[in-house]
C-alpha cells in the first residue's frame, strides 16, 4: 500500500498544481515601404488571410494571433514572431512558430489573422500551410503553394497564375495570361476567363474553367478522377481527348473528327487553339457559349 500511495503522490505533483486559463498575444500593426510593383512574399501556416491591392503607395501588414488555453495542458510550449523584411522594393512577411503541446484536459484555441494592403500592381508569392486566403485586386503574378487551404481571388487582373494545392478549394471570379495549376484533391472553379495558355495537373478534384480561346493558344488537362467541364465563351480550336474510362459530352457545334475507345477529337470552329485533355477516370464536359 505504501508504494501505490507513493506513485500516486508522484504523478499528482508532475501535473499542475490547479487548473488554469492562459492567453498568449502576438500583434503587429505597421507599415512598411514597398514599390509599386514589387513582389509581396507571404509564408504563413494556420491563419486566415487576407490581401488587398490598393492605391497606397506602401504596405500595411496586420497580424493578430491568440492562443488561449483553459484547464490542464501538458508539455505546452509556444513561441511565435514574425520576421518582416524590406528589399529591392519587395516584402518578405515570414512566421517564425514553434508549437509543441503533448496534451490538454478542457480547451485549446488559435485565433490567428494576417491582413495585408498592397500597392495594386504588386505581385504575390504564398507558401502556406492550412488556412484560408482571400485575395483581391492584385494585378501582377500570383503564385500560391499550401496544403489543406481555401483560396479565392477576386477581380485579380494579372496575366500569370500559378497554383500548387494539396486538398482545398481554388475560386477565381476573372483571369487572363497564363494559368498553372498542379492540385491533388482540390477543386478548382474559374470564369469570366481569358486564358491564353492552361497547363493544369489535377488528381481527384474538378476543374471547372469558363474562358476564352485565343489563336495559337496552347491548353494542356491532366486528370486522374473527378470532372473536367471546359466552357469556350470565344474562339475555337481542335480538342484531342484521351481517356480510359471517360465519358465526353458536348453542348454547341462541336464537330466530332474521330471517337474511338481511348481518344475522342473535336473541333470548334472559329479558331485555331489546341486543346489537349488527357484522364483517366474523370468526366469530360465541353460547352461552346
Amino acid at each position: 500500500m505504501k508504494t501505490i500511495y507513493l506513485f500516486a503522490l508522484s504523478l499528482v505533483v508532475s501535473l499542475p498544481a490547479f487548473a488554469q486559463e492562459k492567453g498568449n498575444a502576438y500583434n503587429l500593426d505597421k507599415e512598411y515601404a514597398m514599390a509599386a510593383n514589387g513582389t509581396l512574399i507571404l509564408k504563413c501556416s494556420d491563419a486566415k488571410v487576407s490581401i488587398s491591392g490598393t492605391t497606397r503607395t506602401n504596405a500595411h501588414v496586420k497580424i493578430n494571433r491568440l492562443v488561449t488555453t483553459k484547464g490542464w495542458v501538458f508539455g505546452n510550449h509556444d513561441e511565435f514572431s514574425v520576421d518582416v523584411t524590406e528589399e529591392g522594393g519587395n516584402l518578405e512577411v515570414e512566421e517564425r512558430k514553434h508549437h509543441q503541446m503533448s496534451g490538454v484536459i478542457g480547451y485549446y484555441s488559435e485565433k490567428y489573422t494576417i491582413d495585408i494592403s498592397v500597392p495594386q500592381g504588386a505581385s504575390l508569392r504564398v507558401k502556406g500551410d492550412d488556412g484560408d486566403y482571400k485575395i483581391n485586386n492584385i494585378d501582377g503574378e500570383i503564385s500560391i503553394e499550401a496544403d489543406d487551404a481555401d483560396v479565392a481571388l477576386t477581380a485579380c487582373s494579372g496575366s500569370r497564375f500559378r497554383f500548387r494545392l494539396d486538398d482545398g478549394d481554388i475560386t477565381m471570379d476573372e483571369g487572363k495570361g497564363d494559368l498553372t495549376i498542379d492540385a491533388d484533391d482540390a477543386d478548382v472553379r474559374i470564369s469570366n476567363a481569358k486564358f491564353s495558355s492552361i497547363n493544369a495537373d489535377m488528381d481527384d478534384g474538378d476543374l471547372i474553367v469558363e474562358t476564352a480561346l485565343f489563336d495559337n493558344g496552347d491548353y494542356r488537362i491532366r486528370s486522374q478522377d473527378g470532372l473536367v467541364a471546359l466552357t469556350v465563351t470565344q474562339g475555337g480550336g481542335k480538342f484531342e481527348i484521351r481517356h480510359d474510362d471517360t465519358r465526353v459530352i458536348t453542348e454547341g457545334n462541336f464537330q466530332k473528327l474521330e471517337e474511338s475507345e481511348d481518344r475522342t477529337r473535336l473541333a470548334l470552329a472559329s479558331g485555331n487553339a489546341n486543346v489537349e485533355i488527357r484522364t483517366d477516370d474523370a468526366r469530360v464536359r465541353l460547352v461552346k457559349r
